[in-house]
């Protein structure tokens, strides 16, 4: 048997630890989706502690969360009294329509005069009608279009109470659901902990306090370095003016929290009526707003547990009351448990008494003559975003739950309030994406009408202004205008979102085809913002569209173009290892994601799915800075290969949307190829003949010009008419076979020449 030699003193095998990468561990955070144990790899220390670093080493860094030029500071301020605020709201299909989309009765909405706006100190475009977003709720697609809808002037009494009343819509917005919204349960440790800093005189013993899971709480009032700078407040229609009444009422239930001041404990019977869908008291039970006011108000059931979030819609009063014989198909859910009660007939207060542990506590305080309601469970649209979301749902009817109203606890916002505040997160982030696609067409535009390589960067320069806002209405993509993908088979078609789509106004019908045959206007420098999308959308956004198409399109073109480059710019004698490693540092991905950084393009790359939660921020806020570091709410996580992988779909883009020439002129703007034939000229190794450099001349296909690209004399100087001659009659079927025939035969003989041939000295061979 044959054993390897082995030495009996082997060479010892070192690491040296300065050579290792430092790894950095990513602190954990509770506003963080990763685990505590997800690791990053910091480039910088990378670059100072590894001398082979490459970018390729880093799985992925973190990035700057994108700010909107026309949305933040230093464009935009914060509205002041006496000057003018610009107005922008979004319309929505009919609210028949959305009560069917949200799997909701059409009484829960039921006043739909009042609205959420933003006020802006600045336009945010040129153009009235801003852009069209798709919203992917419960059981189908709404298309909201985002549109200027006034411009005013406030007092100073006026704007101190939309900003005190923005404030807090921004909470209510960030703690969506939250407990402390409704009122305090005894039960509900979260909210003891809540109480507990309102109020130090409690008696709740320290091993019972908690921390409360507050978003909001670590959040700070910063204009200057909020994503968007405006104020969020509540507009009545159809005049589309700041609707005060409500924002008081708002401000009073606001005030009554702060201070812990409640009438669900009152035995003496309280009538709160509700002010333009805004009930004015915190912690209301539902039996103490009067009964023709119940109908599209938000309520929280005493009877669920602390952990559910759930709101329930009121979509009718019941003609049954809370001494009502329980139905049997409710009672049996109770199985022998009923059999406490005797002979006499089990009654809803009875049903809820027994099967839920948290209504004996107040049993003894429940009307038994106050009418029952039916309700539906309303969503917060967490995944509203997301071009999937409802596809699982049909078109069944979902059958409402029936509670007592003694024993339910009234949100301050009506249902309608709730839907159009749950969807403000949603709506804000594809607003800020329509206007980011608007804001890279107007840099490409800008860098790209006078050619010159990127190293001599002019965007530092380029500030906003009403000049620079957008000139065109930003339609978004969406499953209906754009064929969608999953796991690279067609996404079902919803029909619900042809039904919505049917019942789209003419008005609004007009204004999109407007739109739409205004980004059919091929141009000659960069492709229309509508199709800026698909070039920097991850597929892991989960959105309509996605780059992978693109980048493989640009790939190709890109490694052609490279090849034909180098090839054409460098000595004929060079050889094959040379080219390669040439155009391997012109097409790498390295080199790419060097390109999108320098140019700061990671600001237009979306690569994840957004989440309300864990990304959104509420205008004019930021996170503090005592927070943790890469939250998302402040930075985006993206692999260099996705950076990398966003300029090459932007290439295919270019290619596919505005055509050759202009593709040329941004890979002349990325230092990989000259952008026209008065600058080829100037290259050293001009006289050297390649076939791309004909691809800048104004008759791309020509005959002249591919008779010049062959021409044999510029071939070589060596080869003699014989030879010439003798090479034609060896390649003569060769040819016939190929089914074309070279004008310059030394081609097809250099092709066909190994690097060891003695006849590489004429025509050269085929690794050359």
């Amino acid at each position: 048997m044959w054993f390897p030699p082995v030495s009996d003193n082997p060479t010892p095998f070192n690491i040296e630890r300065e050579l290792l990468p430092t790894v950095i561990s990513e602190p954990s955070s509770k506003t963080s989706s990763l685990s505590s144990t997800t690791g990053t790899l910091d480039r910088d220390s990378l670059k100072e502690n590894c001398p082979q670093y490459t970018p390729q080493n880093v799985r992925y860094q973190h990035y700057p969360v994108p700010k909107v030029r026309c949305l933040s500071f230093p464009y935009q301020t914060l509205p002041s009294c006496g000057s003018a605020v610009y107005l922008y709201t979004w319309s929505l299909p009919r609210s028949d329509i959305m009560t069917q989309l949200c799997s909701l009765a059409a009484a829960c909405f039921r006043d739909t005069s009042t609205t959420v706006g933003l006020l802006f100190s600045k336009p945010i475009s040129k153009k009235g009608y801003v852009c069209r977003i798709p919203l992917y709720l419960t059981r189908g697609m709404a298309r909201s279009r985002v549109r200027l809808t006034g411009k005013f002037t406030l007092s100073e009494k006026e704007l101190k109470c939309v900003e005190s009343a923005h404030h807090v819509i921004a909470e209510l917005i960030t703690n969506i659901a939250h407990m402390s919204h409704v009122g305090y349960k005894p039960s509900d440790p979260l909210l003891r902990a809540h109480f507990d800093r309102q109020n130090a005189s409690t008696n709740i013993p320290e091993s019972l306090r908690v921390v409360l899971f507050d978003r909001f709480g670590d959040l700070s009032f910063n204009p200057e370095k909020a994503n968007i700078l405006s104020l969020v407040t509540l507009i009545r229609l159809p005049d589309y003016t700041v609707d005060y009444e409500a924002l008081g009422a708002l401000l009073e239930w606001s005030l009554c929290r702060d201070k812990g001041i409640s009438t669900a404990d009152d035995n003496f019977p309280t009538h709160v009526k509700p002010v333009h869908g805004i009930v004015p008291k915190w912690r209301i039970r539902l039996s103490q707003i009067p009964q023709d006011n119940w109908v599209g108000l938000v309520v929280k059931p005493n009877h669920l547990p602390d952990s559910d979030p759930g709101m329930f819609s009121i979509s009718k009063v019941s003609s049954e009351t809370a001494s009502s014989p329980a139905p049997e198909t409710l009672a049996s859910k109770l199985g022998d448990i009923q059999n406490v009660k005797g002979s006499s007939p089990l009654t809803y207060s009875d049903y809820y008494r027994i099967k839920y542990q948290q209504m004996k506590t107040i049993s003894f305080t429940i009307d038994p003559s106050l009418p029952l309601f039916e309700c539906l469970r309303i969503t917060r649209h967490q995944n509203s975003t997301q071009v999937n979301a409802g596809l699982r749902k049909n078109k069944a009817s979902i059958k409402p739950s029936l509670f007592l109203a003694d024993a339910c606890l009234v949100h301050p916002l009506s249902s309608w309030i709730w839907f159009q505040v749950s969807l403000l997160p949603s709506i804000l982030y594809q607003m800020s994406r329509a206007l980011l696609a608007s804001q890279l067409f107007t840099e490409l535009n800008y860098e790209l009408k006078s050619p010159q390589p990127f190293s001599q960067i002019r965007i530092n320069s380029l500030t906003i202004s009403n000049d620079s806002l957008s000139h065109t209405t930003i339609l978004v993509p969406d499953r209906l205008s754009v064929p969608v993908f999953l796991n690279g088979e067609p996404m079902e078609q919803n029909i619900f979102d042809f039904e919505v789509d049917r019942a789209t106004s003419e008005i609004d019908k007009e204004l999109d085809n407007k739109a739409h045959s205004e980004s059919l206007e091929k141009s000659t420098i960069c492709p229309h913002p509508n199709n800026l999308f698909e070039p920097t959308t991850l597929l892991g956004a989960r959105d309509a569209v996605d780059l992978e198409r693109l980048e493989f399109y640009g790939d190709s073109f890109l490694h052609f173009i490279a090849t034909l480059c180098v090839y054409g710019t460098n000595p004929q004698d060079a050889d094959e290892g040379c080219l390669s490693s040439k155009r391997g540092s012109l097409v790498s991905n390295a080199h790419l994601c060097d390109i999108a950084c320098d140019l700061k393009w990671y600001e237009y790359c979306t690569g994840q799915t957004f989440s309300p939660p864990e990304h959104f921020l509420p205008p004019c806020y930021s996170v503090a800075s005592e927070a943790c570091k890469y939250d998302p709410r402040l930075y985006t996580r993206l692999t260099d290969k996705s950076l990398a992988d966003m300029v090459e779909a932007l290439i295919g883009c270019f290619l596919l949307r505005s055509g050759l020439s202009a593709a040329f002129n941004l890979l002349h703007y990325f230092q990989i190829c000259p952008v026209s034939w008065s600058t080829l000229k100037n290259d050293k190794h001009y006289k050297v003949e390649a076939p791309w450099h004909f691809f800048l001349q104004p008759k791309l296909y020509s005959e002249l010009n591919c008779g010049n690209a062959l021409n044999a004399s510029c071939r070589s100087l060596h080869i003699s008419k014989e030879i010439i001659l003798e090479l034609n009659q060896r390649f003569f079927h060769l040819q016939e076979k190929l089914g074309y025939y070279f004008k310059g035969i030394e081609l097809l003989a250099e092709a066909m020449t190994h690097q060891s041939s003695i006849n590489k000295q004429y025509w050269g061979n085929y690794q050359s």
